[in-house]
């Protein structure tokens, strides 16, 4: 650990250990730290400036040393926790819904409990960002089988289908961890058929299973999503309208074009990459790879479709 993080990390623990032992010594508090004494007044010599500009020592923690013991007093506004704005309580319960299929009851109370200690004013406008958010997960009932397969340390059974692949195969797996990137979740584990750890993504499971059987856990490595550069690179040409956007996005790696658009070069899995071009409509144009043209004219085909 680095010199700057271990000094933060002390710096944090300073403040609640003296508020719970009022006239700690020095020295005490320096062997609790691990710390000499001199460092450790250093530390203290530093925490007198925590505050508001021009950062008055008094401003929110009182801290100082007397008779060789440390005393510190935080400030009364710290003795009741603020209230929430309307739009931090949208930002938590739009959190709080991916996590919905792990905490099942428990969650669902305390979301309940958001709403009512609300004030007026933020009550209305949280309701109107819920109507607006919707984060809950199209698979709660298998995220929540997952989670507690992975907490459980329960094999799981299901059915899966490969990547381009229709056909489906059965696997029984270790759970080791779930989690979700760019939007997809995916289950990482050990595949007991295949002798090795694996990674399956949720939308392609089907059939999912805990079982009884447990198991130990193995020594692995962590998770990892396919890096998307390994998929190569998608040629994209954007208009004159959208150029602007792309320059201060690409700087220097968007090549400017005679018509005063700009061309880029970039990487990622496919449902990211056809999501993110679809979103500038007619102003981005996918040139090669001939898949990515095809998978982008595919989507937005199906978007065509739901709509018309």
């Amino acid at each position: 650990m680095s010199d700057v993080h271990e000094r933060l990390r002390r710096l944090l623990f300073v403040v609640p250990y003296v508020a719970r032992h009022r006239g700690v010594t020095v020295d005490a508090l320096a062997r609790q730290l691990g710390v000499s004494r001199e460092e450790l007044l250093r530390d203290l010599e530093l925490l007198t400036m925590v505050g508001r500009p021009p950062f008055q020592p008094d401003d929110f923690i009182d801290l100082h040393v007397e008779n060789d013991q440390v005393w510190v007093d935080l400030d009364q506004r710290f003795s009741k926790p603020p209230r929430l704005t309307g739009p931090e309580a949208a930002a938590l319960a739009s959190a709080a819904e991916l996590l919905r299929p792990a905490a099942q009851t428990a969650l669902a109370s305390a979301l309940a409990k958001l709403e009512k200690v609300l004030p007026a004013q933020a009550k209305r406008l949280y309701r109107e960002l819920g109507t607006a958010v919707n984060a809950r997960s199209q698979a709660s009932a298998e995220l929540g089988i997952l989670t507690r397969a992975v907490e459980e340390r329960r094999v799981l059974e299901f059915e899966y289908a490969g990547r381009g692949s229709t056909a489906v195969e059965h696997r029984r797996v270790e759970p080791v961890e779930v989690f979700n990137h760019r939007g997809q979740w995916y289950l990482y584990g050990w595949d007991l058929g295949r002798g090795s750890e694996r990674l399956f993504r949720l939308d392609r499971m089907t059939g999912i299973q805990r079982t009884e059987l447990s198991f130990s856990p193995r020594s692995m490595p962590p998770a990892r999503v396919p890096d998307p550069a390994e998929r190569g690179e998608v040629r994209v040409r954007f208009t004159a309208i959208a150029a602007p956007y792309l320059r201060e996005r690409f700087g220097g790696e968007a090549r400017e074009l005679t018509d005063g658009g700009v061309e880029v070069r970039v990487t990622g899995d496919e449902r990211w990459l056809v999501q993110w071009i679809l979103s500038f409509g007619g102003e981005a144009e996918v040139i090669e790879p001939a898949s990515a043209r095809q998978a982008v004219a595919a989507a937005a085909l199906r978007a065509l479709g739901e709509t018309g």
